[in-house]
């Protein structure tokens, strides 16, 4: 009875440290969720245009948190550098790298063709009747088109763009021409900037339209950057709540 006694000890001992050990990993998941959902987004946009018949200009985009950012696009693309330039990586990572990509391939291969013969050895099941799907009603088009307005509401709410910079440089053949794009540049650039501060939050650093009068003066390139971030939590508060009512008013069943 004392080995049997102690045995149980020891399996009850082991029993309570795995699950010690699943409560702490299932904290650290559950906060890094919710660091992941309380910390902004950001992307970082930059165009600057060349000067003019030289091209559409450099578009460039950084993502990441704040403090972190990397770089996910670019327009046009940098030309890679030639071979033998310096600052190249030696050859053996180069040989090792695609030494292990190469084996990754194969293990794919073989897996799949495991999964094939897996799936011919099996014995035909007898198919099954198709499920009728839920026909769409007006009132599930209202639903649909209700939850998508709340979730557009929150997506316009939790975003914020700031450290907008607009340079633009407005010009024409003739004096009388530039002053009239201008005053026409002005005329739309105001009002749709109006509309879009209800719906977004804007920050301007730099909003500047430059006439260009004298036609023998060179035009300077336009340049527009700004900086577009969300925190996800809003987002994901507001999606959890529009698939709720979904699924309370049985829209889903007509996609499942």
């Amino acid at each position: 009875m004392t080995a049997l006694t102690a045995c149980l000890q020891g399996a009850l001992w082991l029993l309570s440290r795995i699950g010690l050990a699943a409560l702490v990993v299932l904290a650290a998941a559950l906060a890094l969720a919710l660091i992941a959902l309380l910390i902004p987004f950001r992307a970082d946009v930059s165009w600057e245009g060349e000067a003019e018949g030289a091209g559409p200009g450099r578009l460039t985009v950084r993502a990441g948190v704040p403090g972190l950012t990397f770089p996910v696009f670019a327009y046009p693309k940098p030309a890679p550098p030639p071979p033998g330039a310096e600052g190249e990586r030696p050859g053996l990572f180069a040989r090792a790298r695609a030494k292990l990509k190469a084996k990754f391939a194969a293990w794919r291969r073989e897996r799949r063709a495991r999964r094939a013969a897996k799936a011919a050895a099996r014995k035909p099941r007898p198919a099954a009747k198709p499920k009728q799907k839920a026909k769409l009603t007006l009132q599930t088009l209202c639903s649909l088109l209700r939850g998508a307005g709340r979730l557009t509401r929150a997506v316009f709410g939790a975003l914020r763009v700031t450290h907008i910079r607009v340079f633009w440089p407005v010009g024409g053949g003739e004096p009388d021409e530039a002053a009239r794009a201008y005053g026409q540049a002005n005329a739309w650039l105001y009002p749709a900037l109006a509309v879009l501060d209800r719906y977004i939050y804007l920050d301007f650093d730099e909003l500047r339209l430059a006439p260009c009068i004298d036609p023998e003066a060179p035009v300077p390139p336009a340049r527009v950057s700004f900086r577009a971030s969300a925190r996800a939590l809003f987002i994901a508060v507001a999606a959890v709540q529009v698939l709720i009512a979904f699924y309370r008013e049985k829209v889903l069943d007509v996609f499942l």
